[in-house]
């Protein structure tokens, strides 16, 4: 039975709270643009952003990824999923037909499955490659999304997406999510002296990663940084690492195709050693376990993380093992997400069933209806701006 589509307007009765507006107008000042006169002032509810994410996974990660997608789903945004070369093609077809199984993904057209497999070696530079690849696919599909985020298929939202685009919507565009630390460990100095070829850059079979004999400096024509290789980038930064109108960007992309673990500095090099200083927020928006030591990893199953991961308001966190019964608390709780069925929004407007939304019709997609999520969200966003290292300025 073909799905009815209803354009109803519906109602929104969110009144903006003034920390809220506080927040927009901090961020607005920070960014270091000129006082606005009143006839300026943004309007009370902004329009909001769209989303691109890219969500990749390895062999049998293919449930995992359409589990997050799911969770993660808004009709405004975009997702792009890739499987990479451990998974079989039998896998990449059974995601493909899974995800045009749901009408909402067809009717949307908002969902893409990556037919060619990337090979990775999470230990060199190819999951590097496999980022950029993604990115650049996103934006040749669409133009009009105003973040990347990508995910791996171990994460999951702590958020329901109608929360994260709520806040999102009160931020300044240019804002960029890359968690980042400038003091190199002794380890960090070795990862960055040593020269180091990825086979999966060249060869079609697994090959072994090698390292050349000789180490070289550390550079001094850029300062690097290193971090976590979870990101949120906005399109320009995104724009600026694939075309690169200066010359920095390929620079940076051959000096990091031999550097093992690239993807957790490449980004954060890039953006802080160019005029993207500025739009740098030092957090990625994802939960740090900081028991010991401070790390995004957690140990999967424990749960105690349920609570201290919803008091971090954080947007993500990751590290899940494969149906850990904590993502079934997060539906459940947080997301609202009955068992295989996208996370509901404003937009839903299916009946319910068994307490939960069916979102077998849907509504005005630019209308959002954010929760006690938000509000949790917009607290860390605030914790961020009160911290002196929380923006970026190297230039």
């Amino acid at each position: 039975m073909p799905m009815a589509i209803l354009f109803k307007q519906i109602p929104l009765f969110t009144v903006l709270p003034l920390s809220l507006l506080s927040l927009f107008l901090l961020f607005r000042l920070l960014a270091n643009h000129q006082p606005h006169r009143f006839s300026q002032l943004p309007k009370p509810f902004p329009p909001p952003p769209k989303v691109a994410y890219f969500i990749s996974g390895t062999n049998n990660d293919g449930p995992r990824i359409f589990r997050l997608l799911q969770a993660t789903y808004h009709p405004r945004n975009y997702y792009l999923l890739h499987l990479d070369r451990r998974a079989s093609d039998k896998q990449r077809d059974r995601l493909a037909r899974i995800v045009g199984s749901v009408e909402i993904f067809v009717a949307a057209g908002n969902v893409n499955v990556m037919k060619k497999s990337n090979p990775v070696n999470e230990e060199g530079s190819s999951p590097l490659a496999l980022i950029l690849h993604g990115a650049a696919i996103l934006s040749r599909w669409k133009k009009d999304w105003d973040w990347f985020v990508n995910l791996a298929a171990s994460d999951y939202p702590l958020i329901p997406q109608d929360d994260f685009l709520h806040i999102l919507s009160y931020l300044p565009r240019e804002l960029n999510f890359i968690e980042h630390e400038t003091n190199i460990t002794m380890q960090e100095y070795q990862r960055i002296t040593d020269v180091i070829v990825d086979p999966r850059l060249y060869l079609q079979s697994a090959g072994r990663m090698f390292m050349g004999s000789e180490k070289r400096t550390i550079p001094n024509a850029f300062r690097f940084l290193t971090g976590s290789p979870h990101v949120i980038l906005n399109h320009k930064l995104v724009q600026f690492a694939l075309l690169g109108w200066e010359n920095f960007p390929r620079i940076l992309l051959l000096y990091f195709s031999n550097t093992r673990l690239s993807h957790k500095a490449y980004f954060q090099t890039l953006a802080c050693n160019s005029e993207f200083s500025r739009t740098v927020i030092n957090s990625n928006l994802r939960y740090t376990d900081c028991n010991s030591p401070c790390s995004e990893s957690r140990q999967s199953g424990r749960p105690m993380d349920f609570g201290r991961m919803l008091a971090s308001g954080a947007a993500f966190a990751g590290n899940f093992s494969v149906n850990d019964p904590i993502m079934d608390v997060i539906d459940s709780v947080v997301l609202n997400r009955g068992k295989g069925m996208p996370a509901p929004g404003a937009w839903c407007l299916g009946r319910s069933w068994s307490g939960r939304v069916s979102c077998s019709e849907w509504g005005d997609v630019d209308i959002l209806r954010p929760g006690p999520a938000a509000r949790r969200f917009k607290l860390l966003l605030l914790k961020l701006m009160k911290s002196k290292s929380f923006r970026s300025d190297f230039t």
